[in-house]
């Protein structure tokens, strides 16, 4: 867009009437330039007729473009490219002339590519040109007349060096022009009367509403102050009935605070009479009596005070002749200023940056040491109970099934309140000291089965460890065990494989939740061939997993294994596949045999 090009708020209004005339003016373009420019139009034209066709909405969304437009065809059509020749004074002396020759719409985009095209300030048109230009006549379709325009032209691009020529077909044409100039005065002089009654006309009926509007408000006003002088008034008759209220409220609490006031003083006066009552010669040796029961109570007190000093010395004098009495008193008094010192050593551990491997090693010694020495004394305030004596006995001799048994019992008895749960405490510690005893005893008994034990032991301690179970290929190999009977398919290659139904699925997820719910720190992964069903788990460390591809789950179990980093745990890996077995003990896992894990159930007392 030129520099002094008219602004956008000037054309805005007028793009649209501006746009029709330019589409007219395109049917008189000749086909070379036509088409050139239908090629530069979004939409892919080659020919004229579609082109034309199409080209009134085309440019009514080219609004925007109008003058790039404009400026493309008017060095093509005679009327315009003539005209931009022409000197400013002359065009403005003749404009109204030029608008009657070529039409108003047509005058408008002159202009418009004038200011496009000018190159100084001082060369560009007004303006208010454009919306007086548009108006005087619609968008026309047909060429200007030729000998209409070309007379025009003649007056604006005329030379000083010739002569007008004051010819009989001129000066009728001037006449004629002049009388189309009076006809148009005229009508456009009746069009601004009009205009003005028209306008007159709205100002009056614009009055009359606002003065029915303003009487309205005016009456809503006198309503709403006729309604507030009856309320103040109500108002007003309201205090004056609260003040009277009030002041015959205030003089009934005089009255009242006055016979308070007598009130208190016969109750006075009656309680000094009770007391002189009481202290006559009948109640006299009643309050002897008291202050000798005060005396003997004094010496009661004396004497549970000597009593507790003589015991505490007796007890003294026992720990000095038995050093084990002696060993336990410091033990007692020791474990309050451990637990200071622990609590100072953690607050130094919260605080400090990083702290001293020393200081961490200082504090997890005397937690260790506080414990023992606890249960220590625990051990020697137990009771000498016969149920608790026999629970120890059993306790030290039982296996890992009458271990489960024993602490169901001790559960039990804990709920009723047979048992305090403080010796419970202690029983249980027994019951874990036993467990792994046991599976240390069974590591060094089965050590030839290697993994097993190692996952025997972590079932049996409650150590974390990760057991990944190829599914399919243990329920398929120990239908014996599960208690399956599963159906068959060929495959592609004719190999006969079992199906696992939902059902089967679900019964080897059962039973591995219950090792799960057995060996607190296991973490279990089913992996199944196949597509995903619906299965209920109910532990949150057991989770199912199915193949990706809806075939063989091999290479997820593999993934898995390699890539899980949930638990920071030793692997077990339950599979008879070789595969499997290869790919996984390359990861570092521990191989278990689909033989090896129903050996553990049956230990463990697991059944499907």
């Amino acid at each position: 867009m030129g520099q002094f090009a008219y602004k956008n708020e000037v054309l805005e209004p007028l793009r649209r009437v501006l746009s029709e005339q330019l589409v007219m003016d395109l049917n008189h373009v000749a086909d070379g330039p036509l088409l050139a420019m239908a090629k530069k139009i979004p939409g892919g034209y080659i020919h004229r007729k579609p082109f034309l066709r199409d080209a009134k909405w085309r440019f009514q969304k080219r609004l925007a473009h109008l003058t790039q437009d404009a400026a493309a065809i008017a060095e093509h059509l005679p009327w315009y490219q003539e005209t931009l020749k022409s000197d400013k004074a002359k065009l403005g002396e003749h404009l109204d002339e030029l608008a009657a020759a070529i039409g108003g719409p047509r005058a408008a985009l002159l202009c418009v590519l004038w200011n496009e095209q000018a190159p100084q300030k001082d060369a560009t048109l007004p303006a208010d040109w454009l919306a007086r230009l548009v108006a005087l006549s619609k968008p026309q379709a047909g060429k200007p007349e030729t000998k209409a325009w070309k007379a025009i032209l003649a007056k604006l691009v005329e030379t000083p060096g010739k002569e007008p020529l004051d010819s009989a077909d001129a000066l009728d044409s001037a006449d004629r022009t002049l009388r189309r100039l009076q006809q148009e005065i005229a009508q456009g002089k009746a069009a601004r009367e009009n205009e003005g009654r028209q306008i007159r006309r709205q100002h009056a009926n614009e009055l009359e509403t606002k003065d029915g509007e303003i009487r309205k408000a005016r009456e809503e006003a006198a309503k709403s102050l006729q309604e507030a002088a009856k309320l103040g008034a109500n108002l007003e008759s309201q205090v004056q009935s609260l003040q009277a209220k009030l002041t015959k409220e205030e003089e009934e609490v005089a009255r009242l605070r006055g016979e308070l006031d007598r009130a208190r003083e016969q109750v006075a006066k009656k309680a000094r009479e009770i007391a002189e009552e009481l202290l006559s010669e009948e109640v006299r040796p009643w309050l002897a009596d008291a202050r000798i029961l005060k005396a003997a109570s004094e010496e009661v007190a004396k004497l549970r005070q000597l009593t507790s000093e003589t015991v505490e010395k007796v007890r003294k004098a026992q720990r000095d002749a038995d050093p084990f009495l002696a060993k336990e008193h410091q033990l007692r008094q020791a474990i309050p200023q451990m637990e200071e010192m622990l609590k100072l050593l953690r607050r130094y551990q919260r605080t400090a940056v990083q702290a001293l491997p020393e200081v961490t090693a200082l504090e997890q010694r005397i937690t260790e040491h506080v414990e023992k020495v606890r249960y220590e004394l625990e051990k020697r305030d137990q009771p000498s109970d016969p149920f608790l004596e026999r629970i120890s006995a059993k306790i030290n001799v039982a296996d890992s099934r009458e271990l489960k048994s024993i602490e169901s019992a001790l559960l039990l008895a804990e709920q009723s309140g047979l048992v305090d749960s403080r010796h419970a405490d202690l029983y249980r510690r027994d019951i874990h000291r036993r467990r792994s005893y046991l599976a240390d005893r069974d590591f060094h008994v089965q050590k030839q089965s290697g993994p097993l034990a190692l996952l025997e032991r972590a079932a049996a301690t409650g150590e974390k460890a990760r057991l990944a179970v190829d599914a399919n290929n243990f329920a398929c190999l120990r239908q014996d065990y599960l208690g399956l009977s599963l159906p068959t398919k060929k495959n592609a290659q004719g190999e006969t494989r079992f199906l696992l139904d939902a059902a089967a699925r679900q019964k080897v997820v059962q039973l591995l939740e219950k090792l799960a719910d057995d060996a607190k720190g296991l973490h279990v992964w089913v992996c199944f061939d196949g597509q995903p069903s619906q299965l209920r788990i109910g532990n949150p460390r057991l989770k199912a997993t199915f193949s990706r591809a809806g075939g063989k789950a091999d290479h997820d179990l593999m993934d898995l294994v390699a890539k899980d980093k949930t638990v920071e745990a030793p692997w077990f890996v339950v599979s008879d596949d070789i595969e499997v077995r290869d790919a996984t003990g390359r990861e570092g896992a521990y191989i278990v045999y689909n033989d090896g894990l129903v050996q553990l159930l049956v230990n463990r007392g697991l059944k499907p």
